[in-house]
Formats: C-alpha cells, sequence, structure tokens
C-alpha cells in the first residue's frame, strides 16, 4: 500500500495487521453492515495491472478465458488465466479503460508471478505491462444506497472518478478508480451516509455474490467450470484459443463436472482460509471431497464461504472440517 494513502486510512481509524486493514476499531459491528446497510472499503488488497499497447487486446484474447473483443471501453468482466492444463493460475476483473489499455485487479500475492509470467509470453509483442497499485485507489462500496454515492459524486476539480459496477450480492456493488491526490475527497464523501469497514468484510461481499477468487494456496486447484465462470460472465465458448482451451471445451460438451462450487457454513471457533482440504466419508477420490475457495466470518460469527466439492459428497451431506470429522460443514446451495 502506499505510504501516504496508508497514513491517511490510519488517520480515519484504520487498523492495520501484517500489511492487511482488519478493522475500524469494530470488526463485528463491521460484518453486520454487510448484511444491512452501506460500505466502503479500500481495495489496496487488490493489485491493479495496466496492459498497455497498440497489441494489448490481441494479446489479452490469446491469453484469457473470455471475450477481450467484446469488452467495452468503461465495462469490465472477469477472466480466468489458465496453465494449459486448463488449472487457473489468477482470475482477473478486467477493466478496458481506453482502445489499447486494460486493469487487470486480482489479489496483490499473485502480482510479481503475473507480470513474470505475463511478461514470458509478451515477447516482440507491442504490449507493456505497469504496475499501477501504488499510483491509483480503488474503493469499494455496497449496501442499498452506496453506488448511487458513487455516480452523485464529482471531484473538485470538476472531474468523476471511475467507476465499476460489479456482480451484485444482496445489494449493489461497484468500486471507483482514483488518483492518490483524490482519493481522500471521495473517501470523506462516502464517510457522511457509509461506514468504513476492512478489508476481509470487502470479501465477504464478493462470497454472498458468488464471486470466487484464486490466491496462492489454490493456484491450480481449479479448472474455470470448477469457479462458476461459465455464469457468471468469466467464461467464453466462442472466442478462440487460450492456454487450456482444449480441456476446458472438452469438460463442457464431453465431460461431466464431478467437482462443483458451493456455498458452505462452518459454525465452529477455528480460522479456515482458502485452499483449506474438506473431508468425507462418502469421499472416495484422491483428489479429496473438497477445498475451500474462500471464506470470511459474519456478523453472527458464522464462517461463509465458497467451496469447490465432489458432487457425491455435497449430496451425501457428512462433509467436515477435520479429518477425524469432528468439525461439521454445512452445504448450503450449488452455485
Amino acid at each position: 500500500m502506499e505510504v501516504s494513502w496508508k497514513s491517511f486510512i490510519q488517520s480515519e481509524g484504520g487498523e492495520f495487521k501484517d500489511g492487511t486493514l482488519l478493522s475500524f476499531g469494530n470488526p463485528e459491528q463491521e460484518r453486520h453492515i454487510a448484511s444491512s446497510g452501506d460500505l466502503f472499503s479500500d481495495l489496496s488488497h487488490l493489485a491493479l495491472l495496466e496492459v498497455g499497447g497498440e497489441e494489448s487486446a490481441s494479446f489479452l484474447q490469446n491469453q484469457l478465458t473470455n471475450d477481450i473483443a467484446a469488452l467495452k471501453i468503461g465495462d469490465s468482466q472477469l477472466d480466468g488465466w489458465c496453465t494449459p492444463k486448463g488449472r487457473m493460475l489468477a482470475l482477473f476483473l478486467v477493466v478496458r479503460t481506453d482502445e489499447s489499455k486494460f486493469l487487470l485487479q486480482f489479489p496483490i500475492e499473485l502480482l510479481e508471478m503475473v507480470k513474470k509470467r505475463m511478461q514470458m509470453f509478451i515477447m516482440r509483442s507491442k504490449v507493456t505491462l505497469t504496475n499501477l497499485s501504488n499510483s491509483l485507489i480503488c474503493i469499494g462500496v455496497s449496501g442499498p444506497t452506496a453506488t448511487k454515492q458513487l455516480t452523485n459524486f464529482t471531484l473538485s476539480s470538476g472531474e468523476q472518478p471511475t467507476v465499476v459496477s460489479l456482480q451484485a450480492g444482496a445489494f449493489p456493488r461497484a468500486f471507483a478508480i482514483s488518483t492518490i491526490q483524490n482519493a481522500p475527497q471521495l473517501w470523506e464523501h462516502l464517510n457522511v451516509k457509509s461506514a468504513p469497514v476492512g478489508s476481509r468484510v470487502w470479501e465477504l461481499t464478493n462470497i454472498r455474490a458468488a464471486v470466487p477468487t484464486v490466491v496462492a494456496a489454490t493456484q491450480e486447484s481449479f479448472i474455470p467450470q470448477m469457479l462458476n465462470l461459465q455464469n457468471i460472465n468469466g467464461l467464453s465458448f466462442t472466442k478462440g484459443c487460450y492456454p487450456g482451451q482444449e480441456v476446458v471445451a472438452r469438460m463442457e460438451y464431453l465431460g461431466e463436472l464431478k467437482r462443483k462450487p458451493y456455498r458452505i457454513t462452518i459454525l465452529e471457533d477455528i480460522t479456515p482460509s482458502s485452499g483449506d482440504r474438506l473431508y468425507s466419508k462418502s469421499s472416495t477420490s484422491g483428489q479429496g471431497a473438497g477445498e475451500i475457495i474462500s471464506i470470511e466470518k459474519d456478523g453472527d460469527g458464522v464462517w461463509e464461504g465458497l467451496a469447490v466439492l465432489a458432487v457425491k459428497v455435497a449430496e451425501a451431506d457428512d462433509l467436515t472440517y477435520a479429518e477425524d470429522g469432528s468439525i461439521s460443514v454445512k452445504v448450503i446451495q450449488p452455485l
């Protein structure tokens, strides 16, 4: 996180641990707000990588799972990035900022890997990669009226921040992209009618919107259909080739998806995380019963999460977090 921006967040009551924005003093109350009111959050835990150059669109079209050519300026879409075996290395939210520039938003822990691997494929293409994570600020909003607070806001300079609509959960969601110089003004505007929250509460809104994520612990664990990308505008079957495309297409047209994404809850006083394995007496697969995609605690202390599960295990309803069967996991519904 950029130093001056972090100082501003701290002056507003933000509490950090190991570089993560935990809360603004009352994490339990912030989690309750996610279920009922308007909230906003700094999104510096997500990287912003700009892919630019006159061949940027064709480059991304040949790398990602969705149809970049169909993405209009100012719009966004989810895009998976796969290995040749169809296993996901990253999941990007891609924003087209002009004809030849795209912003990729994804967990900042993957930034160096993404830059290094993408550069390998650029070779002589007229494409540039620029890390804007410390140059631009993203502020996410969620709630009954929060997105209207963004669209109705104009900076003192007369400019409006770039607003990107996101997949809604219980409420509409969006985020604004601003310069570091203008971000405090936007923050103070939102702070009048909305409540600031830590990054984990923002991730809870992603879970409730059924938006998956890929982090270091889950890289190469899932194919796109296991994360439901085909149903949330993250996967095109008509756009042409990309790494892993044959595997993904074969699963769609010839295969049977034996592992799918589900909503889960855990009531126990534990600390689960992305990539944790799940267990079941019904499982006979060497891959295990399932794996957590993402999980966060709600205002009542219940862990809400998304997980990829073997379909037979989900139907058996005997899923556990502990291998000895002592911690029950409730399967709520498929995505």
